[in-house]
């Protein structure tokens, strides 16, 4: 009768959703990795005409950026110069590799000349290699080069990390691409003039959801536009509110460790669905100030946080997580199996009786923490 009652008066306080954060330690960190879950800030900026040194782009953005990053195809000069520049700046460079010939982009005898090409100072480099790799072909010829190309740099340019990024556009179809031996997983956020927000926040979520437990997580190229030639359109005030949103909304992925703009104007050209869209930040003062406000707090956090993907609720003081959560997201175990109450008829249990962790509130979430 006191389980009866018990239950009784739970119901009739009333609950509330609340986000749920745990530590788990089995993927082993990769380099360039943060610790814990701290944000890497990045930006592509040598396409930028009006930037002229990194020194430049962090006194116009008021903040010390820890990655830089540059595109160039794998038969092209590579840019070894703005590389050592990163080394002795103690910047982190990201090269983006794309093919030299779009309709035959998968030429093996490529790849052994690029890794000695990258090789020749020995400076670690974040290469993403071939992002958005259905823009070239099939995913079973996309993966095998991409796992030759892996095999040729590990032995030739051991210096290399590589990234596998996707795009928002492909991530129903992420399967056919994604070649496994990876260090860090990338996804390419472009939003253009007048759609600023449209299914990019779920996007996020659900790559977040399937990647966070695989890799260390990146934004591997950001570009939010503020103008575009399709009618000649200016959207500054909606850009700036999604660079706003963007950045915020990072805080709540713990495992996306790094995320890198790419302030690059594509007015005037033809590059598939970014033709003719404004993604600079320099160039806007209102993108710009948005830019700076939504950099100005790094985010910092003392563990190694994962996001679960369930709902939770707090009653009074008392939290209530899944079984699902429990066993399937944080792989532990229940004091006492019949420590249960029922939600939405699915089982919940109390904090307390989650073997292994211990738990605080914090702002408008609970995070448990191993013992």
């Amino acid at each position: 009768s006191q389980k009866i009652q018990q239950k009784s008066v739970i119901a009739e306080i009333p609950m509330q959703e609340i986000n749920v954060y745990y530590e788990y330690n089995k993927r082993p960190k990769s380099t360039f990795e943060p610790e814990n879950s701290s944000l890497l800030l990045g930006a592509f900026i040598k396409e930028d005409k009006t930037i002229e040194s990194i020194e430049d782009f962090e006194k116009i953005t008021e903040k010390s950026h820890q990655i830089y990053g540059f595109t160039a195809t794998l038969t092209e000069q590579f840019p070894m110069t703005d590389i050592l520049e990163c080394y002795v700046k103690e910047k982190i460079p990201l090269l983006a590799l794309y093919p030299p010939d779009r309709n035959h982009p998968f030429q093996e005898k490529w790849l052994e000349q690029a890794a000695e090409k990258i090789s020749q100072y020995r400076i670690p480099v974040l290469i993403d290699f071939y992002p958005n790799g259905a823009d070239y072909g099939s995913g079973e010829d996309y993966k095998a080069y991409y796992q030759k190309a892996r095999e040729i740099f590990r032995k030739k340019a051991p210096n290399t990390v590589f990234i596998w990024s996707m795009s928002t556009d492909d991530l129903n179809t992420w399967q056919k691409y994604y070649p496994e031996d990876v260090d860090w997983i990338g996804l390419c956020v472009y939003e253009n003039g007048g759609e600023q927000g449209k299914n990019v926040s779920e996007i996020i979520q659900q790559w977040y959801k399937i990647f966070q437990k695989e890799k260390p997580l990146l934004l591997s190229q950001v570009g939010i536009s503020h103008y575009s030639d399709k009618e000649a359109k200016y959207t500054e005030q909606q850009a700036s509110q999604e660079i706003t949103r963007l950045y915020e909304s990072l805080r709540q992925y713990p495992q996306i460790k790094a995320v890198v703009y790419r302030s690059i104007d594509f007015t005037n050209q033809k590059i598939k669905a970014i033709q003719g869209e404004n993604y600079t930040i320099t160039q806007n003062q209102k993108v710009l100030t948005a830019y700076q406000n939504a950099i100005q707090t790094s985010r910092q956090c003392q563990r190694n946080w994962y996001k679960s993907f369930f709902r939770a609720y707090q009653q009074a003081h008392i939290f209530y997580l899944s079984e699902n959560a429990v066993v399937e997201e944080m792989q532990t175990q229940i004091a006492n199996t019949q420590d249960f109450i029922l939600i939405h008829g699915e089982k919940y249990i109390p904090a307390d009786k989650i073997i292994g962790y211990d738990y605080r509130k914090q702002n408008d979430a609970v995070f448990f923490y191993k013992q």
